[in-house]
């Protein structure tokens, strides 16, 4: 009699790993069609539901003031208070009324990310106006410094009130409740934009990278050098939105959420270009700038985030 075949048992998948399986494969299918330009990072990021929600008690806001074709940036942490920038000298007021508003009569830091006008213009009078603890700023090199009157008045400023410039290295620092991380400048280029200072704030869940001026080559370093260190949810495009910065090389490590561009309206530079839009709009699920919507703020609890308006209203639909 001729025997039974035995039958051959059949294992069943682990369902966890299937599911993971098919996870990482439409991740990869939506890395390759983001690669081809066939779909932007922003729908991939909505596809897995990246949505924010409002902060409740924020305790910690970053303010993209509106000084024209310039950048200035306060940063208000627990009751202490830090300024990147301060536009041009003919904004000097508009700052001071500002900080004014908000009740700060101190900064613990403030950060000249380069000295170009449009950035270092207003921070004379505020130096002379506010009580500073620190002012940090780029080392140049010496066949770069600028001989301008605004930058030798700045320069006079800081010695006549007792202070020194502390010159930018990497290092972390402390804002109230938030982390202040400084990136040094990686260039030994020729452009002075170049050697703009970095800087990324963090609070709890929420982020914000401010680059300067800084533009494609010391991008393309600073994205080589610190990756994902570079990872932001909100995003201050480089050079006003110029077509020479906001590469997709940095962008691939920053993959911002928000995306803020301080220039003016119809300015003689054409900022923000075309190109840089569009780069940024691949990346990023709301672009605003200062010429269209004036000063803009975000509020942070750590957890949630607020984008609004200097009249509180929100600028975004947050779930």
């Amino acid at each position: 009699m001729a025997k039974r075949r035995k039958k051959k048992k059949v294992k069943q998948g682990d369902p966890f790993k299937l599911i993971s399986g098919i996870v990482a494969l439409i991740i990869v299918i939506l890395g390759i069609l983001a690669d081809n330009g066939v779909i932007s990072v922003r729908k991939i990021k909505k596809f897995f539901g990246e949505v924010d929600s409002p902060a409740v008690n924020a305790q910690m806001s970053v303010h993209f003031i509106d000084v024209g074709q310039g950048d200035c940036t306060l940063i208000v942490s627990d009751g202490e208070a830090m300024l990147v920038d301060a536009g041009e000298a003919e904004y000097s007021e508009t700052v001071a009324d500002y900080l004014d508003s908000m009740g700060v009569t101190k900064l613990k830091y403030i950060i000249g990310t380069h000295p170009h006008s449009d950035h270092i213009g207003g921070l004379a009078y505020i130096i002379d106006n506010y009580d500073v603890e620190t002012i940090i700023m780029p080392k140049i090199p010496n066949d770069l410094v600028p001989t301008t009157m605004v930058y030798e008045n700045l320069l006079e400023t800081i010695g006549k009130n007792g202070k020194k410039i502390r010159t930018a290295k990497n290092e972390v620092l402390e804002l109230g409740t938030s982390k202040v991380e400084i990136f040094k400048p990686e260039s030994d280029s020729s452009n002075l934009n170049n050697y703009s200072v970095c800087v990324k704030i963090t609070h709890g869940d929420n982020s914000f990278l401010l680059t300067g001026d800084t533009e494609k080559t010391a991008e393309k370093d600073f994205a080589k050098k610190y990756g994902s260190k570079l990872s932001a949810k909100v995003y201050k495009m480089g050079h006003h939105g110029s077509e020479t910065a906001s590469s997709a090389k940095l962008l691939d490590e920053v993959l911002p959420r928000y995306a803020i561009i301080s220039c003016a309206k119809d300015n003689d530079y054409g900022h923000p270009h075309e190109e840089a839009v569009d780069r940024i709009n691949k990346y990023a699920d709301y672009t605003f700038s200062t010429y269209k919507e004036g000063t803009i703020i975000f509020e942070s609890d750590g957890k949630g985030l607020s984008v609004i308006n200097t009249k509180g209203e929100s600028l975004v639909e947050l779930e």
